[in-house]
């Protein structure tokens, strides 16, 4: 009986140890890897007044900090946009917010075929 519980204690021991060593690796891995993606960026005064890309302000957040990000004017670029990227009229017209000087607002397709754009075609 001796030995089948000093062989039981054996493998308690053998089945607990790795967690704190396993636990300890992961905390490392997890710190390593904040260094790693703080190396990518450049020092955060070099994009001083500057509009980045939405992946690239949020690892300047993630890295200095939102406080730190605005505090340089740093800005997250916006896409606008002034049309919606089709034409009208059978291809004869653009549906974009406001025409052209050149251009006429033709009112026939600009409601069932640019929703809240304007049909502009030319003259």
């Amino acid at each position: 009986m001796e030995r089948k519980s000093f062989l039981s204690v054996f493998f308690i021991v053998l089945l607990v140890s790795p967690a704190f060593i396993l636990a300890k690796t992961i905390k490392e891995e997890g710190e390593t890897r904040n260094k790693r993606q703080a190396q990518i960026l450049l020092p955060i005064a070099s994009y001083a007044g500057l509009t980045v890309t939405a992946p690239v302000f949020a690892a300047l957040v993630a890295a200095y900090g939102i406080y730190a990000v605005t505090r340089y004017a740093i800005r997250k670029r916006r896409i606008v946009m002034y049309s919606d990227s089709h034409s009208c009229a059978n291809n004869r017209g653009w549906c974009r917010e406001s025409c052209f000087s050149h251009e006429y607002t033709d009112w026939a397709n600009t409601f069932g075929v640019c929703g809240s754009y304007f049909c502009c075609r030319p003259y």
